[in-house]
């Protein structure tokens, strides 16, 4: 389940914590008021990542964020089945967004 994290400063893209690799993406700044103040936030998503670093490892991560491997399998096989459908074309839509993540870490 995606979760939105937030940063009083701009985050790394690549981090190592809890002996895993994080991978931070949509990486949004932000402007909230703050008691009378503006302030200046960074709102991104993460994935973690055990074991080498790869661009399979980040594709299949970002992917496993928002659809689990049943839900995944599942739109497959409706596909292979019933054809496109709405759902099918915004799982398209993710991997495709996924694919151009890894691409500008240099995976």
């Amino acid at each position: 389940m995606r979760v939105i994290h937030g940063s009083d400063t701009y985050p790394e893209t690549i981090v190592k914590s809890a002996g895993k690799t994080q991978v931070r993406y949509d990486i949004e700044e932000a402007t909230f008021d703050d008691m009378g103040t503006q302030r200046t936030s960074y709102n991104y998503s993460y994935v973690a990542i055990e074991g080498e670093l790869t661009r399979a490892k980040i594709i299949d991560a970002i992917i496993a964020d928002v659809h689990q491997k049943d839900a995944e399998l599942a739109l497959l096989n409706n596909y292979i089945n019933n054809g496109a459908s709405i759902e099918f074309e915004e799982y398209q839509l993710l991997r495709e967004k996924a694919k151009t993540i890894a691409c500008s870490l240099g995976f």
